[in-house]
Formats: structure tokens, sequence, C-alpha cells
């Protein structure tokens, strides 16, 4: 199978220091693959380097069989790729009408309703809160706003970074359900995520980075029972619950 994207040797970073280094891997189509490791590890460098946001030191960004690392952000939204970063995104003090019409800003005209209708059929939230300025959303729904924002482009590969980061666990578990639907449709993910265990129950592949290289990749059910992992980024013993 052709993979969604493939890394080759991948180095990038800020300044005159990669901070990710010969990193390479695969994504297939349609699939969940969670970057985990500590502070410092370089997992949102790398998803900055695959969106076009960081410096290229070195390596191939191949996607659709393109070596795309020449060409900027815009275009790559454009092409497919799309990016939610950690923290908030969206403007808050507009409705959520008007966040997803912002979010069309890259299509043609005649494209705005249809993908709008997309989203709100697949967040049907979107839909209640229309009216609301985004700011007094719910973290939650402050989340699935922004990844709305990016799925009206109907992006073939979605990068998320810390989607849940600092909400409440009935909100992450509201947030890894939206994003395995997303999934669903043929989208392939690559997430960041700061609950490792909640992440790994809904992806197919983990991959494990130390100090800006790969140090682990394979399916995410044995990774997430590797002694190693499960001591380091799970806690040691854990209960299989989902959100946990």
């Amino acid at each position: 199978m052709t993979p969604a994207l493939e890394l080759v040797g991948l180095s990038a970073g800020y300044g005159e220091v990669p901070i990710v280094r010969d990193f390479s891997t695969r994504l297939p189509p349609g699939s969940i693959t969670t970057l985990i490791g500590g502070n410092g590890a370089g997992k949102s460098t790398l998803l900055r380097a695959i969106y076009g946001t960081n410096r290229w030191f070195a390596g191939q960004v191949v996607y659709e069989g393109q070596d795309i690392h020449t060409v900027d952000p815009t275009e790559r939204l454009r092409r497919g790729i799309a990016f939610v970063p950690q923290g908030r995104c969206n403007f808050p003090s507009m409705t959520v009408a008007e966040n997803l019409k912002l979010g069309c800003y890259v299509l043609p005209a005649k494209l705005h309703r249809e993908r709008t209708d997309r989203v709100v059929s697949l967040f049907p939230m979107l839909r209640e809160k229309w009216s609301v300025a985004a700011g007094n959303l719910s973290g939650g729904e402050q989340q699935v706003l922004e990844t709305a924002m990016v799925l009206v482009t109907a992006p073939k590969l979605l990068l998320l970074d810390e989607p849940s980061l600092g909400l409440s666990p009935k909100m992450q578990g509201e947030v890894f359900a939206a994003v395995q639907d997303i999934a669903a449709t043929g989208v392939t993910v690559l997430i960041v995520e700061q609950n490792v265990h909640g992440a790994l129950l809904i992806s197919h592949t983990a991959i494990v980075m130390e100090l800006g290289r790969k140090f682990m990749e394979g399916p995410a059910a044995a990774v997430r029972e590797d002694p190693r992992i499960r001591e380091a980024y799970l806690g040691g013993n854990i209960k299989e619950s989902a959100g946990a």
C-alpha cells in the first residue's frame, strides 16, 4: 500500500541546530499514529516540519509520491495536509459560523457551503452552537471547532498537537472519539498527545521519540505493553479505561 506520508532521514528544527534528526517512518492511509516522548523529544517539531513551518536541514517529506520539503505551508494545506497546533487557535470573539468560514479561506467560494455542511454533519455540536462566540465554548468544544476549521479543507493528512491538553477526562474522551470519527472517513492522523494511554487506545501505530530521534515504532497495542513505555509514560500498572 502506498503510504499517505513517508519521512526519509528527516532532520529539522530552528536556527542553526536540528532538533529532529534522521527521522524515517511511513503512515498508511486512514491510520492513526501517536507520537510519544518526553518534553523536548522533538514531537511538535516533527509535526511542524511536516507542515513546513520550521527549518528543514536534510531528508525527505514525501506526500502523494512527491518530496514537498520546499513547498510552503499554504500550498501544503491546499494539497491536503492540515495542522491543528497546540493551544487555542480559534478567533474567540467570532461565532462558530464565522470561524468555520475563515477555515475555508483556501477554498473556492463555491465549495464553502458543501464543506461546512460536511463538518457540521460530523460534529452536530457545531450547529447547536452556530451563533455562539468561540470564546464562550467549553475547552472540548473549542478543540472540536478548531479541528473542524481545518477539516473544511477536506484534508487527507491531519496533524494534531496535544488536542486534549488541559481538558477534563470527559472532554478528552470526546476529543478522542472525534479523532476516531475523522480517521473513519479515510483521513490519516498523526497525533502528539499528553494523555498517552488515551491516545494509544485509539491508535493503530505508536512512535516513541527520544532526543529528536525515533527510539521505537510498532503497533500501538504492543508499544503500550512494553515495560519500558509503561514505566516511562503510563505510570506502570494502568487500568484499561478510555480517557484515563
